[in-house]
């Protein structure tokens, strides 16, 4: 499926923004209009960073990764040290991927000793294992995780659209079915919200948005299917622990970018995998 000479994952995200437009805009509120039109921005800045090709792929890893760690260090409770070498490894990683994309798998336990050295280091004693814990979790899930953006440059819309398509219909599935009887169980204890009906409803979406691109496996099935809903799970725990809603407050209808990309932080190493 191709229209006006776009991928397939491009023309299924156009139809699908052309064919919301209208009844979001007539029936959505304020909060929904705004999740509409990022996510029309973020379709228009993946598409034109896969046309780019490598460079494109780049540019939108080091953003994402540069915005989510700021976010993240907050959240956590990490201090400046940390986040100059957060930062710097997130600059860094991607364009290593693209130079030498196997690099990044071996250049990675020095990263996390790098993430954890200072904390230990340091003279406050008390903070030290949960300042390294964060460092080195934060290095895994906002360095390493953003650089297989550029490993899977040429699939960037595809795992895009599937993780935005998955995670829009969990949640407007888990909204409107997930107070069925055997649908509405909460597996998770962090991200009470999340119900079977809503996670369910999301792999039907990953299955359609494949088969509608002609890239349906299994494989990426359940790299989408789980992925998408664990990152979730993960920025809820994260922001548990800081005992805030949202990881920011600059993103319309979203907060922070850490709770628009958490699902794509975690799916995109598994699609990395799968795609190799």
């Amino acid at each position: 499926m191709t229209w006006l000479g776009l991928s397939a994952p491009a023309t299924v995200g156009l139809i699908v923004l052309l064919a919301t437009a209208l009844p979001v805009l007539l029936f959505g509120n304020s909060t929904i209009r705004s999740r509409w039109l990022t996510w029309a921005v973020i379709g228009v800045v993946i598409g034109a960073a896969e046309a780019v090709g490598v460079a494109g792929a780049v540019i939108v890893a080091v953003a994402v990764s540069v915005v989510c760690i700021v976010e993240y260090v907050k959240l956590a409770g990490l201090r400046a040290v940390d986040l100059a070498v957060l930062i710097t490894a997130g600059v860094g990683a991607p364009v290593l991927a693209a130079v030498h994309p196997a690099a990044v798998s071996a250049w990675l336990p020095f990263a996390l000793l790098a993430a954890a050295v200072l904390p230990v280091l340091s003279r406050d004693p008390e903070s030290a294992l949960p300042r390294a814990t964060a460092a080195v979790f934060g290095m895994l899930w906002l360095v390493w995780a953003p650089a297989q953006l550029v490993i899977i440059h040429q699939d960037l819309t595809l795992l895009v659209l599937t993780v935005a398509l998955t995670d829009v219909t969990s949640w407007a599935v888990g909204k409107t079915l997930g107070r069925l009887p055997g649908l509405r169980v909460h597996p998770f204890a962090v991200s009470p919200n999340k119900t079977v009906a809503g996670l369910l409803g999301g792999a039907v979406a990953a299955a359609a948005v494949l088969l509608l691109t002609g890239q349906f496996s299994w494989v990426l099935l359940v790299a989408a299917a789980v992925g998408a809903p664990l990152g979730d799970v993960v920025a809820s725990m994260v922001k548990r622990h800081a005992g805030v809603k949202d990881a920011g407050a600059w993103l319309p209808g979203f907060g922070g970018l850490l709770d628009r990309a958490d699902s794509l932080l975690v799916v995109a190493p598994l699609f990395a995998a799968s795609l190799a």
